[in-house]
Formats: structure tokens, sequence, C-alpha cells
């Protein structure tokens, strides 16, 4: 039986359902040109194929320069990780801080080991470890894996038949010109890399839930046999949306990804003049990843409750030193109010 475990994120907010609507992605509305493509689809809407839409595939392989035979479309890139758990990780290990791969390893009956330096990564992987995660750039301190992070997980798993894993959800929110190294350009990595992405944080499409993997045939071919079994199909009007957002023009997407690089500062100054909170600012993503003075859950509460902010605990990320995890993504009257928000907390809260 697997062990399913509430979304640490969704929990919060059913808790608390007046939080301000803020997320670590862009936002934006919707260009005429997908809505358009949409819109048209779903004139004479029918099932895509199990694996994704054509078109939609050729332009993904495109991208990572592979045949559209290796690329699986999924309802976003949390099916995906779930696929991936289910096809092969009976026995994981990931990085830590990182994304809720432990829960989803539970969830998809296996277990997780969390590594907290390469070392200890390494010694985490043995002869039976069947996955071997990586997460790039890093949800939720915004960290990009440089080249020696990859050499490290290559050494880590060299001489098992782990498959690697990389979860580059916030692949296309990258500040400074920060380059990104998939663990799919390494060479001892790339034959065994299955890469997972998002249309919801690379292209503001969070709502269509659009995601997608693209790795070994093999691999690929295992996580479409449960795919078919678990959705059947993405909706096609969705798969749509994505091959417009994906194909036509994107001027839409950088003015939205500019009002994120210039909250990212901004959000940063104002949960360290908190006091209690101390954060650096991410090279990726769009979250305040702060330490916090005192006990994290008692802080997620007051900051929810009194001030309406989305503060997920760090333990929940694997984080050994309390964290939190506050995205300052959303819609502007959204962003604004969490810098005046965050104006007014200070370690007053505590008492």
């Amino acid at each position: 039986m697997t062990r399913a475990e509430p979304m640490p994120s969704r929990s919060l907010a059913d808790r608390f359902p007046d939080l301000l609507p803020l997320g670590g992605h862009p936002t934006a509305d919707m260009p005429p040109h997908i809505v358009e493509a949409a819109a048209a689809a779903a004139q004479r809407p029918a099932y895509a194929p199990i694996q994704g839409s054509r078109a939609l595939r050729e332009a993904i392989a495109e991208r990572h320069a592979v045949e559209p035979e290796q690329v699986l479309v999924t309802l976003g890139g949390m099916q995906a990780l779930h696929l991936a758990a289910l096809a092969f990780g009976s026995r994981s290990v990931v990085h830590a801080p990182s994304f809720f791969f432990p829960q989803i390893a539970r969830a998809a009956g296996g277990d997780c080991a969390l590594a907290y330096d390469w070392d200890e990564y390494a010694a985490a992987v043995t002869g039976d470890t069947t996955l071997a995660i990586v997460n790039t750039p890093v949800n939720p301190s915004g960290y990009v894996l440089r080249g020696d992070d990859l050499d490290a997980v290559a050494r880590a798993v060299s001489g098992t038949e782990a498959v690697v894993v990389s979860d580059e959800a916030y692949a296309g929110v990258v500040y400074d010109g920060v380059p990104l190294l998939s663990p799919a350009s390494h060479p001892d990595l790339a034959p065994r890399t299955v890469v997972l992405r998002s249309f919801s944080k690379t292209f503001a499409m969070a709502a269509w839930r659009v995601g997608y993997a693209v790795g070994p045939r093999d691999a690929i071919v295992a996580m479409t046999r449960l795919h078919g079994w678990q959705a059947l199909a993405i909706d096609a009007v969705a798969q749509a949306a994505a091959l417009a957002a994906l194909t036509g023009p994107r001027a839409w997407l950088d003015a939205a990804l500019a009002e994120l690089a210039e909250m990212r500062p901004r959000a940063i100054a104002a949960a360290n003049a908190t006091g209690p909170l101390h954060a650096d600012v991410p090279e990726a993503a769009a979250f305040v990843w702060a330490a916090v003075d005192g006990d994290e859950d008692a802080w997620s509460e007051r900051l929810a409750r009194d001030h309406r902010l989305p503060a997920v605990p760090g333990r929940h990320f694997g984080a050994r030193t309390p964290h939190l995890r506050i995205p300052f993504g959303g819609p502007r009257d959204a962003r604004d109010a969490l810098l005046a928000e965050l104006a007014r907390v200070t370690t007053a809260d505590t008492s």
C-alpha cells in the first residue's frame, strides 16, 4: 500500500483559504496566439495519443535534440515525477533541501534517502539504488547546479543501474545569465538521464497542467505504459496551447520574467528587513528561501494567519535548520501585498 501524504503547500492553503495568490512562477495573461490555438483545438476535441500530440512532442524533441519517441507529455511536471517514482523509485536518493521527492517516492510505494552533500549522496547510492534524483534549479533555494555537482552525481551512480531523473521545472526561470547545466548534457549521465520540465513554470501556464519527460527510449516506454493506465492522455486543448507557447512569439513571457527579476531583490530585501528572516538572493525560481529565528512551524502559522503569506516550513524540503519558503511570483497586486506584509513582520510576531 502506498503512503500518500498531503502536499504541504496545498495543505497550508486548505487551512488558510485567504492566503495571498502568490506563486513560485511567472504570471501573465495568455497572449492571443495561445488562446486562439486552444480555441481552435476546442472546436473539435479528440483524444490525444497516450504519449502526447505528435506536433508537441516534435517541438519538444527539437529543443532537446532527441527523437519524438523519447518524449512523454504529462499532466504537469508533477505527474512526470510521480510516473518516474512509480517506474524507477523503489529505492531513491536525492540531495537536500529540494522539492518534495521523498513524499512522492513514498506515495509511489518506494523510499527516498536524503543527502546533504555529495559525499552523503554517493554513500546513499548502492547497488540496490534504482533512482538518483537531481533538482536544478533547486526548489526551494533557487541554486543552479554546476559542473562539479554533476561530476559528483556521475561518480555516485557509476557502476550502478540507477536511472537519473533531473527535475528542471524552473529551467526557464534563471537569472543573471547563470548557465543551466542538465545532467542530460553530461557525457557520463546522458545515457541514463530522464529530464522533467514544466510549462507551468517556464511558460506561466500553471492552470493548463502540461509538463513532459525526455529521456532514453526504454525509460520513456516504461513511463508511458503507466501513464496510459493512469490518465490515458493529456488534454489535447492544453497541448495545443503548450505548442503555441513553445513555438510562438515570446515577448509576453519575457515581460513576465522581467517582472520576476525585478521583484526578486525587493522580496529578499523585504524579508531581511523583518529581522527574524534571513535570505540570500536566489539564482533561479521565485521563492524567498529564508532561515528563520525560532520555530518554523509556528512562524508558518503566524505568517499565514496574520499576514496571509504562504510560508511553507523548510522541513518539508528536507532542511536541517528552521527555514521558510515564501513565493514572490503572482499578480502585481499580490506581489505588492507581499512586500507590504513583510514590512509588518517583526520579532513581535513571536509573542
